[in-house]
């Protein structure tokens, strides 16, 4: 009898270590990163740098994750954010740590860095940071005073505040964002900066594609958008968007996805000014992808609006392979938390089941699904890394 309720005993164990998690926030384009209430983090996706860890230890196919993988942190994270090839974890004590590829400096720990790193290394001189973003090669800390920090490959004006051939183009520490202050988010996607003030302003640098896409030049000093106050949240995704307090959402750049959720797809449809997205009222949060090229609000009632390219059906709708160029409802509600990270979409639902939709594997067993999904699923975290 002792033996059975103890191998019971060793049985439930064993489940509730391998329980579903619901994250508190999934981002990423190539690879992906999910941060966990209880400040755990792991990923999925492009593993051939090490940003999900050591590679040996990672089942994998053409250096794609077979599995859920977990990221061993020396103490609790409590945001993150990732580039191209890297891993940012912001820790409890406001410090920064980072993994992956370190060529370009992206890993903010000096020049012995500059061969990257599989396991988490320290980001040098960051101390009270609020939040982190990082996009391609380069990452950016906010501070809790409103200040600013970059580090890694700074091309095309995006470290703010310096004019043409003032500054290195690459940083391998962290320099202070000239320019900007009183900063409380940020978000940067392809070559834009768009950072939000405590008083509700944007401040916007980089690179906004308008008519003749790749053509623009690098806006190198930040500098306020006209007109546009009021504001809750910033995302850049290459098209720069916002959403106001008062639920709306606006949008800048160019058209050429569908970005706008005005029916219209085309490279001449564009707009250097914020112009309201039809259709969309009472928000509460904003999200959109670079490489899924799409947005999606979710609403206080708990729906979710969506627009731009569902190639790989991440627009949530039951289509796929074109773009969503009005304004839909995905077929889910009762969300609580939405993501869009790379060629796929993420929801919490209030009863604490997660959702994903888009893109299936690519590659051969590739995590977490074998095809595309067009309409949301259901699918959960597992504890622990688990073989395929």
């Amino acid at each position: 009898m002792l033996g059975f309720r103890l191998g019971t005993l060793l049985s439930l164990l064993s489940a509730l270590a391998l329980s579903a998690q619901v994250p508190t926030k999934i981002t990423g384009e190539m690879h992906k990163l999910a941060l966990f209430p209880d400040g755990t983090v792991g990923g999925w996706g492009d593993m051939r740098d090490g940003q999900l860890g050591p590679r040996a230890e990672i089942p994998n196919a053409s250096g794609h994750a077979k599995a859920y993988v977990p990221i061993t942190l020396p103490a609790k994270a409590r945001d993150i954010a990732a580039g191209n090839r890297n891993s940012y974890f912001l820790m409890e004590d406001g410090t920064v740590m980072a993994l992956g590829w370190g060529l370009y400096g992206q890993l903010g720990c000096g020049e012995a860095c500059l061969k990257g790193s599989e396991t988490p290394v320290k980001v040098t001189g960051l101390r009270n940071v609020a939040s982190i973003e990082a996009c391609g090669s380069l990452a950016y800390a906010v501070h809790q005073d409103g200040a600013l920090s970059a580090w890694g490959q700074g091309a095309n004006g995006l470290y703010g505040g310096r004019a043409k051939g003032d500054g290195p183009p690459i940083s391998s520490e962290p320099l202070p964002v000239l320019g900007v202050a009183g900063i409380k988010q940020i978000s940067c996607g392809g070559a834009l900066v768009l950072a939000l003030t405590n008083d509700g302003r944007v401040y916007s640098w980089g690179v906004l594609h308008v008519n003749k896409v790749f053509s623009d030049e690098p806006q190198r000093l930040p500098a306020l958008v006209p007109g546009l106050d009021n504001v809750a949240q910033v995302v850049a995704t290459g098209v720069a968007a916002v959403l106001k307090k008062d639920g709306t959402v606006w949008v800048w750049g160019n058209n050429q996805q569908a970005q706008f959720g005005n029916g219209k797809r085309d490279d001449q449809n564009f707009s250097e000014s914020p112009v309201r997205v039809p259709n969309v009222a009472n928000a509460v949060a904003l999200t959109g992808a670079l490489v899924g090229r799409h947005f999606l609000a979710l609403l206080k009632d708990g729906t979710l609006r969506v627009w731009g390219n569902t190639d790989w059906g991440q627009a949530g709708v039951g289509i796929s392979g074109m773009e969503q160029a009005s304004v839909a409802t995905p077929r889910i509600s009762g969300v609580k938390t939405v993501f869009a990270a790379g060629n796929n979409s993420y929801a919490v639902k209030a009863d604490g089941s997660l959702w994903i939709w888009g893109s299936g594997s690519y590659y051969s067993g590739e995590w977490p699904m074998k095809a595309n999904a067009k309409v949301p699923l259901r699918f959960s975290i597992p504890q622990g890394l688990v073989q395929p």
